[in-house]
């Protein structure tokens, strides 16, 4: 493998209209955003990796990438190390946790005739189940445009249903291919493992995986707080609302491990908040992050806040509303209601991805960017 550099160019995509610059500094490394700014990585690599072997695509559009235990074994003292949550968990309860997360793979939506030439590879959680089949709905009307597919699973233990995802659409005809990480900020273990096998970060979040190389290939930045993030985080909330000033919002995230990285994110839910509570009227609109992989410890004090917020709000006659910045809808929303047992509130579980606008975020940004 070789050490040589990854030339890396920039360019920004930016509504029109918005201005608002939010900027911070965390750990050497400089987030300076403008609102509604979208920030992709153009991936030039200098070096070549050798090309993974990759089945063929099913009749349904899949490739499954199956791990047997032996394979499975190998990365889990790595993922003890990074999750805090894993850290005491013995080898045979790590692969019961691996086998309930289901295989990673590719799935790709069915190419329309007339000689496509761009494709979008979307880079999803994944849970091998109804939410997968929600998603990929959700973004078809991408494949009208682009050859598209989508890349379901953590990458905790490997790359190979993107690299095979990249592959599929290559030779569908796309000579170039914008990578979306669904992720609602780049401040999460999730797309720093994902940047870490395109050699945008040094080091793994989970553990050692294959590296991808690929020319021609835009790694999109997160949605953040941008023009859309906001707009339909604004939409849900009011889905949910019906007296704004005698109401308030809660907008919880995920979170991330790190107590830095926590507070970057506050920061850019916090320009999302200002914006759905001067556009509603609502009494107050709060960010919550919920910190839901650091230690258990950390996790509990974010939720006694919550519950805090809550049951005070509830107490002086104002109902709560709570509403995400998660992609999708699902384990999370469900853990929440349950962290929120015995008290008054509405929530919205809709992720964004759900909403049309952010295929509309995505179609724009690919677009601006396109030659």
């Amino acid at each position: 493998m070789s050490d040589s550099p990854i030339n890396i160019k920039f360019k920004n995509y930016q509504p029109e209209g918005e201005t608002l610059i939010s900027s911070s500094t965390e750990g050497g490394r400089e987030w300076s955003r403008v609102r509604g700014i979208l920030l992709t990585l153009i991936l030039v690599p200098t070096f070549s990796f050798a090309q993974m072997q990759c089945e063929e695509v099913s009749e349904d559009g899949k490739i499954t990438i199956e791990m047997d235990i032996g394979e499975m074994r190998q990365p889990f003292e790595e993922i003890r190390q990074s999750l805090p949550t894993l850290e005491k968990s013995s080898d045979e309860e790590m692969a019961l946790i691996m086998n309930s997360m289901g295989d990673n793979y590719y799935w790709r939506h069915n190419p329309i005739e007339g000689g496509l030439d761009a494709g979008v590879l979307i880079l999803a959680h994944g849970t091998n189940g109804p939410n997968d089949e929600l998603l990929f709905e959700d973004m078809k009307p991408l494949s009208e445009t682009y050859l598209t597919g989508i890349s379901f699973g953590m990458s905790m233990m490997t790359s190979k249903h993107i690299s095979c995802g990249l592959n599929d659409l290559q030779a569908l005809g796309a000579e170039t291919i914008y990578v979306v990480p669904l992720t609602e900020s780049p401040y999460n273990t999730l797309i720093s493992q994902w940047r870490y096998a395109f050699g945008l970060e040094e080091n793994y979040s989970y553990a050692e995986i294959e590296k991808i190389s690929r020319t021609n290939v835009h790694f999109l930045e997160p949605i953040m707080d941008n023009y859309y993030a906001r707009k339909i985080v604004y939409d849900h909330a009011i889905e949910i609302s019906s007296d704004a000033f005698n109401e308030i919002v809660l907008l919880v995230s995920h979170g991330p491990i790190n107590s830095d990285d926590n507070d970057s994110l506050l920061k850019s839910m916090a320009n999302i908040s200002a914006y759905v509570k001067q556009e509603a009227g609502f009494y107050d609109v709060i960010p919550i992050s919920l910190q839901d992989d650091a230690a258990r410890e950390v996790r509990a004090k974010n939720v006694e806040m919550l519950r805090e917020i809550v049951a005070t709000n509830t107490i002086e006659g104002r109902r709560a509303l709570i509403v995400t910045n998660l992609m999708s809808s699902g384990i999370i929303q469900a853990r929440l209601k349950d962290d929120l047992a015995g008290l008054e509130f509405t929530f919205n579980e809709k992720g964004l991805v759900e909403h049309p606008d952010f295929v509309t975020w995505i179609s724009k940004t690919v677009s601006d960017l396109r030659p």
